[in-house]
């Protein structure tokens, strides 16, 4: 749905916020198809020697929306205004950054707390956007107008529905803006949303693994097709690993031999949701090989683990799941019943969107939802490990010091990528989650659309980058 604030900074949910923000804000730099991270307001950027800051070079051709140059001073102002938690929600998500100055008016410095490799990726974000000067120092409320220096202005925002978008005379990627107007409508229920593309009242949809069966009817029709991108994001149970009952791994194994992943596939996924034992998708470089299938259904297995681990009679988990949202709740019911045929009880404990990540954050709780995925194995790892409100425990020193490394601007190629296959296998092996299945982000469309394998942030997280979509005339 649109969201009611369309302030970028004050970002409830990026990957909601990202669809609608996307067309009108620019950012430094942008994440394309593959995925990988690209120029987009900033033409390139080098790391200092220490890694604790980045120059970006800032291309000359970039004016907002009201006729102001997108500068250094502008790119500061704005930046400024997105690391401070005072002026912006989501300054959190750029807490990295420990400050930003202009070296001259075409050079920006960027400094951060920790060497940051990842910070072009972090900078791709939508809670990085461009903001012009003028809608700051002007006091614009930018929770119901729009500021920015992207490809598309907003012409009209019904909140809670819709916004439609002209392109901007002028832009300097016209690839990114290849349809004249663009309608972003905001349908949550997933038969309403399948039924406005059957009609004809929208041209493309984001399609759910459960609508598998409906769009196949569809896709037998010549003037239908479907994307389906590499799998990046999964399911799983996000554990609390310091949990009284759970410090043993091997306990927090025999939690992963416990689970039918290709049952829940199949009841309740439509065989859209391939198993998954490991952080990185093995699509992603970084995926360790020896961890692809390394937890499959063995439920006797995990009895003679939990005897070895002499885990307690009474283990239980609180498996948080967000209120109303499918098909986590019925996942969450056959879970309840396979760990309960190895004696693990399983309390469901359904909490608005709001309070879930907060209450997994206190500890003691599990969580049962998409782990975040971002353009970069290193951010991924860096947030969903590192970050206490999503893994309350810290992971083992061999675990940190492997993403740590790869976030440091002078390790290798090579090398980085095979930090990420040892991250990945320590998650693994010591099962930090409970990994059910890789979710694939598909996208149904009608033949007059094209662009939609350019959809960028749709290569690693369930996102549509619209600016790359066009319709033919027909």
């Amino acid at each position: 749905m649109v969201p009611n604030n369309l302030d970028p900074h004050q970002s409830a949910n990026y990957q909601i916020d990202f669809n609608y923000l996307s067309p009108v804000y620019d950012r430094l730099t942008q994440a394309v198809g593959g995925p990988e991270i690209a120029p987009m307001l900033a033409e390139s950027w080098e790391f200092a020697p220490d890694g604790l800051s980045a120059d970006f070079t800032l291309r000359s051709d970039a004016t907002f929306h009201d006729g102001a140059e997108v500068d250094a001073a502008a790119v500061v102002k704005s930046l400024e205004r997105a690391i401070d938690p005072a002026r912006a929600r989501a300054a959190g998500a750029l807490a990295l950054i420990t400050g930003v100055e202009e070296v001259d008016p075409t050079t920006v410095r960027i400094s951060t707390n920790r060497p940051a490799a990842d910070l072009p990726s972090v900078l791709s974000s939508t809670v990085a956007s461009i903001i012009s000067p003028a809608a700051i120092d002007g006091n614009v409320d930018l929770s119901v107008e729009t500021a920015g220096s992207g490809p598309y202005v907003a012409d009209q925002i019904l909140r809670g529905d819709r916004i439609t978008y002209s392109r901007f005379d002028g832009y300097w990627d016209p690839e990114a803006q290849k349809a004249a107007n663009l309608e972003i409508i905001g349908i949550t229920d997933d038969n309403a949303r399948l039924n406005a593309f059957r009609s004809g009242q929208i041209d493309a949809m984001l399609a759910k693994a459960g609508q598998t069966d409906d769009l196949e009817a569809l896709l037998q029709q010549p003037q239908y097709r479907l994307e389906t991108f590499p799998v990046a994001q999964y399911y799983a149970v996000q554990l609390d690993i310091g949990q009284p009952g759970l410090e043993d791994p091997r306990v927090r194994q025999a939690l992963n031999f416990a689970i039918d992943r290709e049952g829940i596939n199949g009841a309740l996924l439509e065989d859209q949701c391939a198993p998954i034992s490991q952080p990185i998708a093995p699509e992603i470089s970084g995926s360790d090989e020896e961890s692809v299938d390394r937890y499959t259904y063995d439920p006797d297995r995990a009895r003679e683990l939990l005897a070895e681990a002499n885990a307690p009679a009474d283990l239980r988990l609180r498996i948080i799941t967000v209120a109303g949202l499918s098909p986590q709740q019925e996942m969450a019911t056959a879970i309840q019943a396979q760990l309960a045929e190895v004696g693990v009880g399983v309390d469901i404990v359904p909490l608005p969107t709001a309070d879930a990540q907060v209450r997994m954050g206190e500890g003691s709780h599990a969580l049962l939802n998409p782990r975040l995925t971002f353009p970069t194995p290193a951010q991924s790892l860096q947030n969903n490990y590192l970050v206490p409100l999503r893994f309350p425990t810290a992971p083992s020193e061999e675990f940190v010091d492997a993403v740590n490394s790869s976030l440091d601007p002078a390790t290798s190629d090579s090398d980085r990528i095979s930090l990420y296959t040892q991250a990945s296998r320590i998650a693994s092996e010591d099962a930090y989650d409970i990994f059910i299945c890789g979710i694939p982000t598909q996208v149904a469309y009608t033949d007059e659309v094209y662009g939609v394998d350019q959809a960028a942030q749709a290569d690693f997280t369930g996102i549509v980058d619209t600016r790359f979509l066009g319709k033919t005339a027909g």
